[in-house]
């Protein structure tokens, strides 16, 4: 057993009584950095040669240093049978890993048989994986090319190429070519590999294949990668070239994914909440998404929002949607919800309106003595007032704006009378069964009430 040193050198000295026959070299123990197995690159001889008493030395090498990188291959299974013929190929890289020896005959002493060692092969080939696609949508074919160049002066065999496509991708078979030869890769999940493969000094072999972008496949980016791998040596170690990617987007299809926002903002004369015969649109009116997307009505009120979403295959999503009342004509409210939310559904169109109209505003103005007590229970005199409201409501839609003139009362005070008197009005409107939903708007201030008792 020899451990080599620094220099790599190593012998063995066999005394004339050690016994004839076959003596074998094997390689123990791999330093890091190199392959855990016998050369790839340049193979060692299929024979064993045996060693004759002439020539002494018997060279295998011409010198006792590694033949260079333009040294000729050998051919592994036509190397010399006996030590006479060492020296045809002492200028190729021939080497041996056994030796026919009698040490009790004379025999030559066997020279410079150089033992070659491979080192990993990281960076021996270099990747590089390309798509002219940027953005594709579901069904769509996608062409890959993967360039795979052999960086190495010395052939490279036992190669294979692994190519892993991205979720909910898959493989157009009959598309994948080879240098442009139709070559079949194997199939298993997301992996598609082609074994076996060859390469010359520095040669670059080009591979070409086709996927489809699959129906489940959601809205963002795909990475397809490829790397190649050496079939004989185990893994993990065995990656000879760097992982190679592609990326495409999968962008929403205007047909099967994108959900349409079609819409108008309309004079609700009525204040019903629905457009009826002859309520035309209004014109110039800006709204907003949850996202922070404007748009501002047309001539006619009408709006429009492509793609306003992507909502979820199977439940849909939900659209939020506001309308800025600032940029309503003067004297309009809105009638209907504000901001409104509509259920989104793939590859449908959803109308989203919006109604305003033009209100009275009815001020009922109140203080301290409208309310018995120190609490929020409602006077008498202001309730019988309150009893007639409803007919005045019926009139023509309103905005009720309630005012509370605060002398002393605390706030907390002050804010619960407002909502027990907003309560009262709802409660006595809803009663009547009417046309359209009341608007409340609330006014705090300090001010001396002349009209003691109820409301003006």
């Amino acid at each position: 057993s020899i451990t080599t040193g620094a220099d790599g050198l190593y012998q063995f000295l066999l005394n004339p009584t050690a016994p004839s026959g076959v003596y074998g070299l094997t390689i123990a123990a791999y330093p890091a950095g190199y392959l855990p197995l016998p050369s790839l690159l340049i193979p060692v001889c299929t024979n064993t040669p045996t060693v004759l008493a002439a020539p002494d030395p018997a060279l295998i090498q011409n010198n006792n240093m590694p033949p260079g990188v333009a040294t000729p291959l050998h051919d592994p299974a036509v190397c010399p049978v006996s030590s006479a013929a060492f020296a045809g190929g002492a200028n190729s890289t021939q080497y041996f890993f056994s030796f026919n020896i009698d040490p009790g005959l004379p025999s030559a002493d066997v020279l410079n048989n150089h033992i070659p060692l491979d080192p990993v092969l990281g960076g021996a080939i270099t990747l590089v994986k390309s798509t002219p696609l940027v953005n594709v949508s579901v069904g769509q074919l996608v062409p890959y090319t993967i360039t795979a160049t052999n960086t190495l002066a010395a052939p490279l065999s036992n190669i294979d190429l692994l190519d892993t496509m991205p979720p909910g991708f898959s493989y157009k078979k009959g598309s994948a070519a080879i240098d442009g030869v139709a070559v079949e890769p194997e199939r298993a999940g997301r992996q598609l590999r082609w074994n076996d493969l060859t390469f010359t000094s520095g040669q670059t072999r080009l591979i070409k294949l086709i996927l489809v972008v699959g129906a489940g496949v959601d809205v963002g980016e795909y990475i397809n990668s490829a790397q190649a791998y050496n079939n004989l040596v185990p893994a993990p170690g065995n990656a000879v070239s760097n992982l190679a990617t592609a990326a495409v987007r999968v962008v929403p299809d205007p047909v099967f994914d994108c959900a349409e926002i079609i819409g108008k903002v309309f004079d609700d004369r009525n204040a019903d909440g629905y457009q009826n015969e002859g309520e035309p649109g209004i014109p110039n009116v800006r709204l907003v998404t949850a996202r922070g997307l404007q748009v501002t009505a047309d001539d006619e009120g009408r709006f429009h929002i492509a793609c306003a979403a992507v909502p979820n295959a199977m439940r849909g999503s939900n659209f939020i949607m506001k309308l800025d009342e600032r940029t309503l004509p003067s004297g309009y409210r809105v009638t209907t919800e504000n901001p409104r939310t509509v259920l989104l559904t793939r590859g449908k169109t959803t109308k989203l309106n919006f109604g305003a109209s033009i209100h009275r505003v009815i001020r009922i103005e109140v203080n301290n003595d409208a309310f018995a007590g120190d609490g929020s229970e409602i006077g008498e005199e202001l309730m019988q007032q309150l009893r007639q409201f409803p007919e005045i409501l019926r009139e023509a839609p309103s905005v009720i704006r309630l005012a509370y003139a605060v002398a002393d009362e605390p706030d907390r005070l002050v804010r619960s009378r407002l909502k027990r008197l907003r309560q009262q009005i709802e409660t006595d409107w809803e009663d009547q069964g009417c046309c359209y939903s009341l608007i409340f708007e609330e006014e705090i201030f300090r001010r001396h009430l002349q009209h003691k008792g109820g409301a003006q």
